[in-house]
């Protein structure tokens, strides 16, 4: 077994991309295996600045990583390019021998984008990242999808299947009142991106079968985008993203066997957050705490959207959502969780709160229903724990922290019977605590 898989406990954002950064040091591969430029992770660089990724694996900063975008995941060349440029301009090297994309990852194609904002503009806006993701996800489902194969292989017919998807999608963006477009340009800045690809694209799961049955296997971190709220089939239904978010997702992702993997970390924050709509349970309305708790909205660890730039909706640490997140992503002895912003629970004051179970229908539930009608129909059963004043964030040591901020981890490991392995107590690189 030499699979490790980094997952999202909660609603996205939760900081995966720092934890899955400090793992890369000791795996040989870092492999992205759903979502699609709508996803975001930040990692903090040695020298302190901040690398935005959106598709390319969090190991890329480590040069000794190969770094793969999976079959699970959804391309947009140009966005693709253009965050490779920025990684490049960092210093740090992207070339064929840290980086291969799948040859079998579906193209998100200018047509979809279109039609994704056709659809947000309109009565049936879902709050999307305007990405085409939904839109390619279908196409996909449908068998009339467009792989990066074609790339290699017949570059003119996929400028033909984008000039025609312009065209024919022509009124219905005049209808939804877009502006209008030179799709001749579009299309040839499409093609010319895509070919710039073409030196990545491989079968990547013939590459990592290989190596995970060499007689010395690659040791292999599975990044997830986004989180299990958000998963197809487990999340908050519609209120989700188009691909699995779970450890699930990870063998059809990859196309690697389930008995490879090995350790599944979920990551939680403390302040839980969420970007768009959809019902959130524990969600805090009160402006005076949301005040305290944004603070300063120019720090690298402020509450928006890495991808959209929004505001972030936040809410108290919520267990029975937790615990349904850990039941569905591994056996108990398997899993393990890291929490992150550990440093912002000091703003909400004296006490704090954590939803212990929901109050449904005349019913206690300690672990969260299935559907998004029913969160709906949830409220929240707080318990309260006592705050600390100190500030923590240089501490490193578990035995360091504040007493108060010891019991709160012990707490949640309690009420969740999974050990936090990995606390964040701060943005940068070395603020965390290994426990």
């Amino acid at each position: 077994m030499a699979v490790d898989v980094i997952i999202g406990l909660q609603r996205g954002d939760e900081g995966k991309g720092r934890f899955v950064d400090m793992l890369s040091e000791t795996h040989d591969i870092v492999a992205r295996f759903n979502g699609g430029n709508n996803a975001g992770h930040t990692v903090v660089l040695p020298d302190g600045r901040d690398l935005a990724l959106h598709l390319v694996p969090s190991g890329i900063a480590h040069p000794h990583a190969m770094n793969i975008i999976g079959n699970g995941t959804l391309i947009n060349p140009v966005k693709l390019n253009e965050e490779i440029a920025d990684i490049r301009s960092k210093g740090i090297n992207v070339s064929r021998d840290n980086l291969k994309i799948s040859s079998a990852a579906h193209l998100i194609l200018p047509h979809h984008i279109y039609d994704d904002e056709i659809r947000e503009s309109g009565k049936g806006g879902q709050g999307s990242t305007k990405a085409g993701i939904a839109q390619v996800s279908s196409f996909k489902a449908m068998r009339i999808g467009v792989r990066t194969e074609i790339i290699k292989n017949d570059i003119k017919k996929l400028k033909q299947i984008v000039s025609e998807g312009l065209e024919a999608q022509r009124p219905l963006r005049e209808l939804a009142g877009l502006k209008q477009i030179d799709e001749s340009m579009v299309t040839k800045n499409y093609v010319e991106n895509a070919e710039i690809l073409a030196e990545f694209i491989t079968d990547t799961v013939f590459y990592l079968n290989q190596q995970l049955r060499k007689p010395s296997p690659a040791r292999v971190l599975a990044e997830g985008a986004q989180a299990f709220l958000l998963d197809i089939d487990h999340g908050m239904y519609p209120f989700t993203s188009s691909s699995s978010t779970t450890s699930g997702g990870v063998s059809t992702g990859l196309g690697v066997p389930p008995s490879f993997i090995d350790k599944v970390t979920g990551v939680a924050k403390a302040v839980q957050s969420h970007v768009g709509g959809g019902p959130f349970v524990t969600e805090i309305l009160d402006k005076e705490i949301l005040q305290k708790l944004h603070g300063d909205m120019n720090t690298i660890d402020a509450e928006k959207g890495t991808t959209t730039g929004r505001i972030r909706r936040l809410g108290y640490f919520d267990l029975p959502q937790v615990r349904r997140a850990l039941m569905v992503n591994g056996e108990e002895d398997k899993l393990a969780m890291a929490l992150s912003k550990l440093d912002w629970v000091q703003r909400f004051g004296e006490k704090i709160p954590i939803c212990v179970a929901y109050e449904r229908k005349g019913k206690i539930l300690e672990i969260a229903p299935d559907a998004a009608y029913k969160l709906e129909q949830s409220k929240p059963v707080y318990e309260y724990l006592p705050n600390w004043t100190e500030d923590i964030r240089n501490v490193r040591k578990f035995e360091d922290l504040p007493e108060n901020a010891q019991k709160y981890i012990k707490f949640i490991e309690e009420k969740t019977g999974v050990s936090i392995k990995m606390i964040g107590v701060g943005p940068q690189r070395d603020q965390v605590i290994i426990h």
